[in-house]
């Protein structure tokens, strides 16, 4: 697990060196997006004590859910990370440019993503 909270704090920190600068969109959207899977990772190992590879991280998406069910913690907050994984084909492989809207759009729903985890992470 730490490996992973480890990942999503540096992840963050690069967030926030980037946001609000029009010159790392896609940067920000990318480090926006791992940063929440990498705090996704940290909370099913707390929660599950293990780690899963996947490819498909919606996978994970429905694993948190259930997990969140059956231990009555409320999952408001995996929304944000749903909103980032959609996105992450799109910002990844697209010939699209990411706007700047995207990208701090992607960064809130990241930051608010990490607010809902930290907490749960010391529980």
């Amino acid at each position: 697990m730490d490996v992973f909270i480890e990942r999503g704090d540096q992840l963050s920190e690069s967030r926030k060196l980037m946001t609000d600068a029009p010159g790392y969109t896609s940067a920000l959207a990318l480090v926006s997006i791992h940063c929440a899977i990498a705090f996704n990772d940290a909370l099913l190992v707390k929660l599950t004590g293990k780690h899963d590879i996947a490819t498909d991280h919606m996978l994970a998406v429905k694993r948190t859910k259930k997990q969140c069910t059956s231990k009555k913690i409320p999952a408001n907050g995996i929304k944000h990370l749903e909103e980032l994984l959609k996105a992450k084909t799109r910002v990844s492989y697209s010939e699209e440019r990411t706007t700047f809207d995207t990208a701090n759009r992607l960064a809130v729903a990241s930051e608010r993503f990490e607010a809902w985890v930290r907490p749960l992470m010391k529980q």
